[in-house]
């Protein structure tokens, strides 16, 4: 089996530390691989390596132009963000987020990814409760406007 797609599964099935280590491998094997060092951001950040995370991920973008830094900002700017982008939504969508809780938790636990949440995933509704993922929204933004945009998607779509 491919050490990437190896390193994909088990990251896939909350497998972190094991995951870390075929990435890592992954990216040994083929330095110059950016889905390798995007997937080792990825993981880094599951773990709580957020230094070797936005290494990695850095050494992705120079290796793929088309791949930008992931924009981050601080738990408190995150749920400011998110009680912004509410306050600002359409009243209908309002009514029924206010029948819907909202939390903010940095990233899937393990143990979530292991019950079937990607670890990739912007939002979790199984439990009753909307939960968004920043660390998954910041992933995908490359500043402020596009992380805006997102949890504004995630918040109406969610």
């Amino acid at each position: 089996m491919d050490l990437l797609q190896h390193a994909r599964e088990l990251y896939a099935t909350g497998r972190m530390h094991d995951a870390l280590e075929a990435a890592q491998a992954a990216c040994d094997r083929a330095p110059k691989d950016s889905q390798a060092w995007t997937l080792l951001g990825r993981v880094s950040r599951h773990i709580g390596l957020p230094a070797a995370s936005d290494d990695a991920f850095r050494r992705a973008c120079a290796l793929d132009d088309g791949l930008a830094l992931p924009y981050r900002v601080t738990l408190e700017r995150f749920r400011a963000l998110v009680d912004e982008v509410t306050a600002a939504l359409p009243d209908d969508v309002r009514s029924r987020l206010d029948a819907t809780p909202v939390q903010v938790q940095v990233i899937p636990t393990a143990e979530q990814v292991r019950a079937g949440v990607d670890p990739d995933a912007l939002t979790d509704a199984s439990q009753g409760t909307l939960v968004l993922f920043q660390v998954n929204h910041e992933n995908r933004s490359v500043g402020e406007a596009a992380l805006r945009a997102l949890v504004t998607r995630s918040l109406t779509d969610g």
